[in-house]
């Protein structure tokens, strides 16, 4: 997903500047005379305020909506990337242990490895070691190891002109426990909804099947800034828009997360 966010920053006005966000005043004109010329003045000072005001909240709007889906598209590279270095990561983990036991076997067994066995030990560790030599050479290190352990240094060092920051949240213990309760209960409810209506031929208006149903809605894993996050320059923007945006965040999340679940009670 290619989302273009608008260069923004905060001025010592306290007014939002960016590419789509007008930064003209509106100035009211000024009669001299009577008091219905008076009240006229007033009355379109005010207009002009009101005016100014909804299209500093529209136009806030509009740029945390670009940052909550930039937000996003960086939460999902960072997931994938960080799946695709645990991957090979476990890979060159189990080639080294492999290769170890083979060298192990070959040299410290005293020579207790003899015919065919140590045929096939030579043979896999010079396999390995092929193998780990062209994973190198190749550039797979890089792109599977190397690459995803800087995601956040290479992202912070694209997005630094906007004034904003991808940053990790770190999970309490409880949140952890919370998300492993989670986890096992969606699985196991899954697994016994299978059992029952796959194996057992029960229908879903069944006891049984309901309750577990029920379990897989309210076990729904936690979504939104729950491992990675935007948050704003504090230099460039003032509290104030900085916790609009925490709350923005939050209350889009909230909405989705009911969606979701009514959405996943709806098709089970």
């Amino acid at each position: 997903m290619d989302t273009e966010i608008p260069s923004i920053r905060l001025e010592e006005s306290g007014v939002l500047e960016g590419s789509v966000i007008a930064t003209g005043t509106l100035r009211s004109p000024s009669f001299s005379g009577g008091a219905m010329e008076r009240r006229r003045s007033n009355s379109r000072t005010s207009s002009g305020r009101n005016v100014k005001s909804s299209n500093d909240i529209s136009s806030a709007s509009k740029i945390f909506r670009n940052l909550l889906i930039l937000e996003d598209d960086l939460r999902r590279q960072a997931h994938r990337q960080k799946l695709l270095k645990w991957q090979f990561t476990i890979f060159l983990s189990c080639l080294m242990g492999v290769a170890g036991f083979a060298f192990y076997e070959l040299y410290f067994t005293n020579g207790s490895v003899k015919g065919l066995q140590r045929y096939v030990f030579q043979f896999i560790l010079l396999f390995i070691g092929i193998t780990v030599a062209l994973f190198h050479l190749g550039g797979e290190y890089r792109r599977t190891i190397v690459i995803p352990r800087k995601f956040f240094a290479s992202t912070n060092k694209g997005i630094r002109q906007f004034n904003i920051k991808l940053v990790k949240v770190h999970s309490t213990w409880n949140e952890k426990f919370t998300d492993f309760v989670r986890f096992t209960s969606r699985n196991v409810a899954h697994f016994n909804i299978y059992l029952l209506t796959k194996v057992c031929r029960l229908s879903k208006e069944n006891a049984f099947v309901v309750f577990w149903t029920s379990v897989t809605v309210r076990s729904q894993p936690r979504i939104g800034a729950v491992d990675v996050k935007l948050v704003l320059n504090p230099r460039s923007f003032s509290a104030e828009i900085r916790e609009g945006w925490e709350i923005y965040r939050d209350e889009f999340w909230a909405r989705e997360g009911a969606r979701r679940r009514k959405q996943t009670h709806c098709e089970t």
